[in-house]
């Protein structure tokens, strides 16, 4: 059988498949970054286009190899905060800090600057404030009055005087020379009571009185004399005293201090007293008024209005 080591051309079919070559195994270098080739480039058409190279990231060495890469840098870790955190964001949080550094740093400056100690250290406990002061009492705020002991006669020289918080509150105010007593309690009820006397009752009485929790009527009489419970002076808003008729009245005191009102104000007039409340001290007035006129004229004058009373009705 002959065979043929030539190449025969006249029959494209049987055309001998050359074995191909292999491959030259690439030599492996460390990769390197590049970019790839721009498609804009001149390709030279004697030489295959080389397929472009790309981006890759650096390869890990494997362990105990040596490595002429720089080391990769690694991410710092997140600072921890030593502050307590109450959910704000990681800006809010941040900033909260930085203003934080920021006044410690300003104070432990002026600290320095000033020679004081830093404000770490322990601070003494700031002095309580002051409290408001309480308004003064009632009775300094008013007009000037003499008192008992500087006069010996209210008239119309004088017609005024004031006694003092002590004066005001010991004892009873005695009032010597008068046919009635007219009064107004704290609670706004009026009464009145005559002198006692022939044809009088003991228990005569026109309103209603003021008792006082010792068993003592604020204002009442014992025999001719006209007295005022000055321990419960504050149950007392106003009392008016009406004299004998051509006679003067006096004032006394427990402390043995006594005022006369005289019998007559003129040729037509006469006083009556006037003792009024004013904070926690009472004001002695002398009024005066004209003959001929009736006492319940008066006290409407001066505006009392009698309290009416009922009888009680038991079932």
């Amino acid at each position: 059988m002959n065979r043929s080591r030539a190449v025969r051309t006249d029959l494209p079919y049987l055309s001998r498949r050359v074995k191909p070559r292999a491959a030259a195994t690439p030599v492996a270098a460390a990769p390197a970054a590049s970019t790839p080739v721009s498609p804009s480039a001149p390709v030279s058409s004697g030489t295959p286009a080389s397929p472009p190279r790309t981006t890759s990231a650096p390869a890990t060495p494997a362990p105990g190899s040596l490595s002429l890469s720089p080391p990769r840098q690694q991410a710092a870790p997140p600072t921890v905060s030593t502050s307590l955190s109450l959910g704000l964001s990681p800006n809010a949080e941040a900033h909260s800090n930085r203003a934080t550094a920021n006044r410690a740093t300003a104070n432990d400056a002026e600290s320095r600057g000033s020679g004081a100690p830093s404000s770490s250290a322990p601070s003494s406990p700031a002095a309580p404030a002051a409290s408001p002061s309480a308004p003064a009492p009632l009775h300094t705020r008013l007009f000037p009055a003499p008192g008992i002991k500087e006069l010996r006669t209210l008239d119309t020289g004088n017609p005024v005087l004031r006694l003092t918080p002590m004066e005001s509150a010991v004892g009873s105010l005695a009032v010597a020379g008068t046919i009635r007593a007219v009064w107004e309690g704290r609670d706004f009820s009026t009464g009145s009571q005559p002198a006692p006397g022939p044809g009088i009752p003991a228990d005569a009485l026109e309103g209603v009185a003021v008792d006082t929790p010792g068993n003592r009527r604020l204002v009442s009489y014992e025999d001719d004399l006209a007295l005022i419970a000055l321990r419960h002076s504050g149950m007392l808003r106003r009392a008016l005293f009406f004299p004998k008729p051509k006679q003067p009245m006096n004032v006394g005191l427990f402390n043995g201090e006594s005022v006369t009102i005289p019998e007559a104000a003129g040729e037509r007039s006469f006083y009556v007293l006037s003792v009024l409340r004013i904070g926690n001290v009472l004001e002695l007035r002398a009024e005066v008024m004209p003959y001929g006129m009736e006492l319940k004229s008066i006290w409407e004058a001066f505006g009392f209005s009698m309290t009416a009373r009922f009888p009680f009705r038991g079932n």
